[in-house]
């Protein structure tokens, strides 16, 4: 447990991520079209969105792990790595987007690399930003 924590700490740790996490991920997205990589109509949005508001929600259980259990930091890694790797699921099996539109064979390289991005920054960032 760690009483020091407060979730100001916690919520500047995860807007930091966050915020690195978006603006990583919209370079890469950049660079995976360079590759040849098929980028989505409002991509830039969707990407943002989704590097920053489930850093914020990780920064909030961060916080409540490391403030309320005992062994929280442990659970914070097992947590936050094993949803990482979950993350990657749709990565490879998704046929369309939320929105209905096909994905095609480039799907994969373009937004594999972004849940590594923000896995990292969610496992790593988090913790040490918060401090």
């Amino acid at each position: 447990m760690n009483s020091t924590l407060s979730i100001s700490q916690a919520l500047k740790g995860g807007a930091i991520a966050a915020f690195i996490a978006a603006g990583a991920n919209n370079v890469w997205s950049l660079v995976a079209n360079a590759l040849g990589a098929t980028i989505p109509a409002q991509f830039v949005i969707a990407v943002t969105l989704a590097s920053i508001i489930p850093m914020i929600l990780g920064s909030l259980v961060y916080f409540l792990l490391m403030k309320y259990a005992t062994r929280g930091f442990t659970i914070w890694m097992i947590l936050s790595i094993g949803f990482t790797l979950v993350s990657f699921f749709p990565v490879f099996n998704t046929t369309q987007l939320a929105d209905g539109t096909p994905t095609d064979s480039t799907f994969p390289l373009l937004v594999g690399p972004m849940h590594a991005i923000s896995g990292f920054l969610a496992v790593w960032g988090i913790h040490r930003w918060s401090k």
